[in-house]
């Protein structure tokens, strides 16, 4: 089984097709909302689907609308344990905007450490160690740093239980590699980002993830069955802490 942890399914071009491809594959995908109304509006489209989960998220680079909906995502917390896209973005310069994306986040965080349940994949571009600092040492849930771009510092500093996911467009960057290399393999897991990473001149799809994991099979000088069977665990071993239920 493969776990991708953040794929914007419902974004795809022929999200329909993409949708009924997966259901057939042995892949489990966390399918990432921008909104809680993206995700209500997911809900009934993704069904009682076994492999694939919506996650309430509220994308930070566009707070200045979402924030009304603070409360609405709050709301509808106890219906999921599945959570993203959520986090801090620094590229805006605006301080207003940066200290309104960090009350949302933290509100949203402590709702989550709250119920102690949560899968969370976080957004932290040029924000890592505010993530990492408003994360903590001690977070009762899964908290997955998406798409990780900080430094190999804060990648060492960062409380030893955060997961970092990896997606193909991370292993062809000489500047990722270099921090993926300083990871913990125990804690290394799956994205694809889709459809905003792309494979060739396509979306990236969740079968694509191979990719990747040929990637850490040269890391680790293992087999890729091997490496594909150590990345699978770390994602069981993270959900069973929170007794998240899997497909077989």
């Amino acid at each position: 089984m493969i776990f991708d942890t953040h794929c914007h399914l419902f974004q795809y071009d022929h999200a329909d097709d993409t949708r009924a491809q997966l259901l057939t594959r042995p892949i489990d995908v966390t399918v990432v909302t921008e909104s809680p109304a993206e995700f209500a509006q997911i809900l009934p489209w993704i069904g009682d689907t076994q492999n694939l989960h919506p996650a309430i998220g509220m994308i930070p680079q566009d707070i200045n609308r979402l924030a009304p909906e603070r409360d609405r995502l709050l709301e509808t917390l106890p219906k999921t344990q599945y959570v993203g896209e959520i986090g801090i973005d620094y590229v805006t310069q605006d301080q207003t905007e940066r200290r309104l994306q960090e009350r949302v986040f933290e509100s949203i965080l402590a709702s989550c450490a709250e119920a102690g349940n949560k899968i969370i994949t976080i957004h932290s571009r040029r924000a890592s160690q505010a993530v990492i600092d408003r994360i903590g040492k001690k977070f009762p849930g899964v908290a997955i740093l998406h798409w990780f771009s900080g430094s190999v510092a804060e990648i060492e500093a960062a409380c030893s239980e955060i997961y970092f996911s990896i997606n193909p467009a991370m292993v062809r960057s000489r500047s990722q590699k270099k921090l993926i290399a300083a990871m913990n393999p125990d804690r290394i897991l799956l994205e694809t980002d889709g459809p905003y990473v792309l494979q060739g001149k396509l979306p990236a799809q969740p079968q694509d993830l191979h990719h990747v994991i040929h990637y850490f099979a040269r890391l680790w000088d293992i087999p890729p069955s091997e490496a594909e069977a150590k990345i699978e665990s770390n994602y069981r071993c993270a959900a069973a802490k929170i007794s998240l239920p899997l497909s077989n």
